[in-house]
């Protein structure tokens, strides 16, 4: 009798489901694993070839901005189709890169799949038939996977903090600077006067340790923080040269080190001096800095990190806007931690 009432009610499950309004997609699990990690889907003999070798090349590029020591812009592993297990397919990037050889193609085929196996993941298909024309792909025409990417992870942040807004700091910039932006619920305010704003996002993160390289693990703090500032619009104020000046002037005086005396500083070393760029930021006049943050002012006063800062025209109230995101992280690589403050950056709306 139990038997006969499973085949009965399963059929009546699928059809409530159906009739509530939801669709395949919702019934996916969600995707998991760390942002920036790639799951590559080769055979075992194109991933050890001349092909593998440029697929890894492309991957292993430096991560944009200055960082204290090189990053590639993705961690990636390698699994064949047939060796793919249940948590291979909840990964949240997939790329696959084959040779089609039951087809016949005029040119090499990019196919984008979204919520392929898992919601929230994004699914990128590189394939030809002719093994050549494929390899010249990769060579040379890879930089729109790479920005499908980018931009994918970039929109699942922006996504995520407008979901998670954290209100009182949203508000606050709204009053102080015409701005909006949404920032982690569990960013604190720390410093709010009238033309100057301190946040910090702090949180914990676990370190395996590596006896081969002495590196000891354990459970240490990191942190992501934005200033916020802005000064009366005029020519000199969108000027890069005047807006690092400004920003050396702001940092010592509001952003003290942990040695008494030190505060924060611009490095301006010529092997990472600070990039500068003008620009537009939704349509209004904008310039954008990555550099290196350090402690400067006192003999031993040390540490540091990378920044990321746009200043943006905002016309409104006739002001330039300039808002800093900076990482101190110095057990773990930082190219994660700037992708987010860089999605934290893009959801700036000018009010």
């Amino acid at each position: 009798m139990k038997l006969k009432f499973l085949l009965i009610a399963f059929p009546l499950l699928i059809f409530s489901c159906g009739d509530s309004g939801l669709t395949s997609q919702d019934l996916l699990p969600d995707a998991s694993g760390e942002h920036g990690h790639i799951l590559v889907l080769m055979d075992n003999n194109l991933w050890d070839g001349n092909l593998g070798n440029s697929v890894k090349a492309q991957l292993d590029q430096r991560a944009p901005g200055i960082y204290l020591r090189p990053e590639p812009m993705f961690d990636y592993y390698h699994k064949t189709s047939e060796s793919l297990t249940h948590v291979n397919k909840m990964g949240r990037l997939i790329l696959k890169v084959f040779i089609d050889r039951d087809s016949t193609y005029s040119e090499t085929a990019l196919i984008e799949k979204r919520d392929y196996w898992a919601k929230g993941q994004l699914f990128l298909v590189v394939k030809d038939s002719d093994p050549n024309r494929l390899m010249e792909y990769v060579q040379n025409d890879f930089g729109s996977v790479l920005q499908k990417m980018n931009d994918f992870e970039a929109n699942e942040l922006i996504r995520h903090y407008k979901e998670r807004t954290n209100n009182a700091v949203k508000e606050q910039a709204e009053l102080t600077f015409g701005i909006s932006i949404s920032l982690p619920r569990e960013a604190e305010l720390k410093v709010k006067e009238d033309n100057f704003m301190w946040v910090k996002y702090d949180r914990s993160r676990r370190l395996m340790g590596n006896e081969a390289n002495s590196v000891d693990g354990g459970t240490f703090w990191v942190q992501e923080g934005l200033i916020f500032w802005s000064e009366p619009y005029s020519e000199e104020a969108m000027d890069p040269y005047h807006i690092l000046e400004k920003r050396d002037t702001i940092l010592k005086y509001n952003i003290p080190g942990k040695v008494s005396g030190s505060y924060m500083a611009t490095e301006y070393d010529s092997c990472c001096a600070p990039q500068g760029w003008v620009t537009t930021y939704h349509e209004n006049d904008c310039v954008i800095f990555r550099g290196l943050w350090i402690h400067a002012g006192r003999i031993g006063a040390a540490g540091g990190g990378p920044f990321v800062q746009y200043s943006i025209h905002n016309p409104t109230n006739n002001t330039v806007v300039t808002v800093c995101g900076y990482v101190y992280a110095p057990k773990f690589d930082k190219r994660e931690h700037i992708r987010e403050i860089e999605a934290m950056l893009n959801t700036i709306e000018i009010n």
